[in-house]
């Protein structure tokens, strides 16, 4: 009649993934680093000129927005000084 193949699981009724070796302790973390440095070679990297450029706009941002915090407040503690003193 032919070979046919039974429904179990070969290897006394374990699946798969209970057949396949375990992987070393840290094995995932080494594949991830792997990955991670992978990755970080196809980043296009900025130059000097773009880095300055930036670091300046960001710079120019967080004085502007400590100013502006800063002066409400100012305005909200010499309003509170008003109301409750």
């Amino acid at each position: 009649m032919g070979n046919k193949r039974s429904a179990a699981p070969a290897g006394g009724g374990k699946s798969q993934a209970q057949q396949q070796p375990k992987k070393r302790r840290f094995g995932g973390l080494i594949d991830f680093i792997r990955n991670v440095r992978a990755e970080l070679r196809r980043v296009t990297w900025p130059n000097r000129d773009q880095l300055q450029q930036s670091t300046a706009v960001v710079l120019i941002i967080v004085v502007a927005l400590t100013a502006f915090v800063a002066f409400w407040d100012f305005i909200f503690q010499n309003l509170a000084r008003i109301v409750f003193l």
